[in-house]
């Protein structure tokens, strides 16, 4: 069973192991903490108070605490309290900084040397507030270092109270006379509040460029609406979409969200699914179409019945997905995660190290506490904790809003170092429907006899034969004695005569003598006449789909090697190779073919398997990185790593970008947090003091640390501006039909009432050939693209058939 909550509490990379280290000490499988949302899940066979008892008690040991779930109210309530508490602290500390420092920044002020005890009384008054508003680094940091689990706020409580007890003492001797004026100028109250002030700040800076990093997640949520228009009784009422149930009727009207996964059972529309595919085009919605929740009905009405209870709809299943990749973690993560183990332990006793040598070197407690505490404020274990979350929350959120769901952060970070991508043909690079390409040896009597028969049956092969006699206004005629035999073809008698309809060995058993087999690439159905033994053969194939050949060849500039494998002949094979510009291909392939081949691919470096069909699905588990087209069976989407809501290949190179992108700024923000601790600790420790005179202040080394954090975050959230690969189907299918040579019909319409009329209309121009027709009631006008023989009588004799004016 599997179990989400949140923790309270968690601030660093050391937390997150510290906060896994007590889950996996309850006997929790599977576990994942993420930093930026808080959130932890894990697989447990106890029930859900069990495992919420155990996991909260040893949380509460480790210094944490365990929240059923984060209401998106109280975190607003906390970010204002947060705000609030900061710019007062922010205030107060500049006051201090003011009485502290003032007379050395020539600001006119009382003259504090008169009065060592007024001017030590004052600057604790000023700092007191500051102590209390940030007492939570206090309570978090000393309780981590109670259960030997020391966190940043551990190192934050150690340097801020180090100079708060060491300029409390100072304080006391000014005020029991010892030497006033000599410890007036060793008080480090504007230290102690100065660094609680500008780590909090950093923190704010922080959490709101976080709460950016995961606008995707929070994007995606809002599209979802609270209620949706259901069918009660003989009217709509309002209701909430939690509780629709399967076969509920819902009236979706245009400009509104459609609340649920259902099927069109009236109506028609135009959809917005670009959230979900990337698509920018709408997609037209009739009856019999299925609908998702989260697109936007542009224009129309539809009748929806729900097909889905609203926690199984599809944008529900893609924050599921994206929750889970922002949990997961990359193989990359595992060095941020072990050097983050024994950062703070390791700047502990760096700061102490600094403390001895300073004291034993200049006997000076003031520099050597000066040193020490800026050691330990200037350490930044978030910079290394959030490097990867960070950037794996964009590049998965970038990924969702182009139709790409990366289901983990292990196959993000995987796909950017391919260098095989084995590629299913069949519904991946082509269509997966196969059409008439030509004829041979066919004439009317056969054709109309093929057209005949292949109406009755529900072959593919059959539907394409049907296609094609329908482009040629074939007429089909009543059949006798029909007789389908299933894989081999059909048997009838048309007007009389008898005719047998299928695969060349059928023709041969039928007593047919046939010529050699076509050298034509694709298949065949072959049509025979009883009587005079005449033979016609359709020429079928498969055609590739219109931006598979450019994404090829982005992905071969992009240094992979595109390899094809099909259950086709090698003939068909080969003749498709040749069309995408695919060198490497392997033919006649069963789904135990394709996992063996994908298993030698796999041992000359990383290789992707991207295909849609139960037959992929071997392989597309076996691969490195499985990659689902969208259009394909839920099996395969099941199977895959990444999925690829459009069909084709038109997303695989913007996810290659992706992915190489988000790896690209990891890498970056780890070198830049490892560089700014490598240096900062050993400046803050006084290497530059002996050569430069040069000390650095904790107040400057609590804004570098801070700055740090914010910095790496920043970094993460340019991936939203980085350049994306991207393959147009528009301007492929554009260029396509320009080579066809395509003109502009109009025609005026008459009788148009609704939109069903307008879907009426344009139907029939589309089944004569016409392209995307556009139809407007205002106007009374159908507008579309046709061939240069179009003829556009017959276009408006289907107009007025279909019981509308037109001229």
């Amino acid at each position: 069973m599997k179990h989400q909550y949140f923790v309270k509490g968690m601030v660093c990379a050391a937390c997150v192991n510290h906060v896994e280290r007590a889950a996996e000490k309850c006997g929790f499988q599977d576990i994942r903490v993420n930093l930026l949302t808080t959130a932890i899940s894990f697989e447990s066979e106890l029930g859900s108070a069990e495992a919420e008892k155990r996991l909260s008690v040893a949380l509460r040991a480790a210094g944490y605490d365990l929240l059923i779930e984060r209401k998106e109210k109280t975190d607003e309530r906390e970010y204002r309290k947060i705000k609030r508490s900061l710019i007062l602290s922010l205030v107060l500390s500049a006051l201090l900084m003011l009485v502290a420092m003032g007379h050395m920044l020539g600001i006119p002020e009382p003259n504090f040397s008169l009065y060592p005890a007024c001017a030590a009384a004052l600057q604790i008054l000023l700092t007191i507030p500051v102590v209390i508003l940030n007492f939570k680094y206090f309570r978090g940091g000393f309780s981590a270092l109670v259960s030997l689990s020391p966190n940043m706020d551990s190192l934050i409580a150690v340097g801020s109270g180090a100079s708060l007890l060491y300029s409390l003492y100072g304080a006391a001797c000014i005020f029991l006379g010892q030497d006033p004026m000599a410890h007036l100028h060793e008080l480090y109250f504007d230290s102690a509040a100065m660094i609680l002030a500008l780590v909090s700040l950093g923190k704010f800076l922080e959490n709101r460029a976080k709460r950016n990093a995961s606008d995707a997640l929070s994007s995606l949520s809002v599209l979802i609406p609270s209620e949706a228009n259901v069918l009660v009784g003989n009217e709509y009422k309002k209701k909430d979409v939690s509780d629709l149930l399967v076969g509920d009727i819902v009236m979706i009207k245009a400009g509104e969200a459609i609340p649920v996964d259902g099927e069109v059972t009236e109506g028609f529309g135009s959809a917005d699914e670009a959230n979900l595919t990337g698509e920018s085009m709408p997609v037209d919605k009739k009856t019999g179409d299925t609908v998702r929740a989260s697109t936007i009905l542009r224009d129309g009405c539809l009748i929806v019945r729900v097909t889905s209870p609203a926690s199984e709809s599809s944008i529900r299943r893609i924050l599921r997905l994206l929750e889970d990749a922002a949990s997961s973690k990359a193989d990359i993560s595992r060095f941020a995660d072990k050097v983050a183990a024994i950062f703070v332990p390791c700047v502990m006793g760096i700061s102490l190290i600094t403390f001895l040598v300073w004291m034993l070197v200049t006997g000076e407690a003031a520099n050597a506490i000066r040193a020490a505490v800026s050691v330990l404020v200037i350490s930044c274990p978030c910079a290394l904790g959030l490097a990867t979350p960070t950037a794996i929350m964009v590049g998965t959120g970038m990924g969702a809003s182009r139709g790409i769901l990366f289901k983990s952060a292990h196959a993000l970070e995987q796909l950017h170092g391919m260098k095989y991508l084995l590629l299913d043909k069949t519904g991946t690079l082509t269509y997966g429907k196969p059409k008439v390409s030509g004829t041979e040896d066919m004439n009317d009597e056969l054709m109309t006899a093929a057209f005949s028969l292949e109406r009755l049956s529900s072959h593919p092969l059959a539907a394409a034969v049907c296609d094609y006699a329908v482009e040629n206004r074939v007429e089909a005629q009543s059949v006798d004695s029909f007789e389908s035999l299933a894989g081999r073809g059909l048997r009838g008698i048309v007007s009389g005569k008898s005719y047998v309809v299928g695969k060349r060995e059928f023709l041969l058993e039928n007593g047919f003598s046939l010529p050699e087999e076509s050298e034509t690439a694709g298949s065949e159905v072959l049509v025979g006449d009883r009587e005079s033994g005449r033979v016609g053969r359709f020429l079928l194939s498969d055609s590739p789909r219109p931006d598979s050949r450019a994404a090829i060849e982005r992905l071969k500039a992009m240094g992979i090697t595109p390899v094809m494998l099909t259950g086709d002949n090698e003939r068909a094979a080969r003749d498709m190779a040749e069309q995408l510009l695919i060198t490497e291909y392997h033919a006649s392939l069963l789904p135990e073919d394709k996992a063996r081949i994908l298993s030698e691919y796999k041992e000359k470096g990383l290789t992707a398997m991207v295909g849609d069909g139960v037959n992929d699905t071997l392989a597309l588990t076996a691969a490195h990185v499985g990659v689902a087209v969208g259009a394909g069976t839920e099996v395969a989407i099941d199977s895959a790593d990444v999925i690829l809501s459009k069909s084709g290949l038109c997303g695989l190179c913007e996810a290659l970008s992706i992915s190489r992108a988000t790896m690209r700024t990891i890498k970056q923000n780890l070198f830049w947090a490892l560089l700014y601790n490598s240096i900062g600790i050993p400046v803050a420790a006084g290497v530059l003091y002996p050569v430069f005179g040069l000390l650095l202040s904790p107040m400057l080394g609590a804004a570098a640390m801070s700055l740090s954090s914010v910095s790496v975050v920043s970094n993460s959230l340019r991936l939203k501006r980085a350049k994306i690969e991207e393959i147009s189907v528009e301007n492929h299918i554009t260029e396509e039909r320009e080579e066809i040579r395509m003109k502009d019909v109009e025609i005026k319409v008459e009788g148009m009432m609704c939109m069903h009329c307008a879907a009426h209309v344009k139907a029939a121009v589309e089944k004569l050939g016409g392209t995307e027709a556009v139809v407007s009631l205002e106007e009374k006008k159908v507008s579309f693209k046709a061939p240069l023989d179009f003829e556009r009588e017959k276009a408006v004799a289907a107009i007025k058939e279909a019981g509308y004016g037109a001229e």
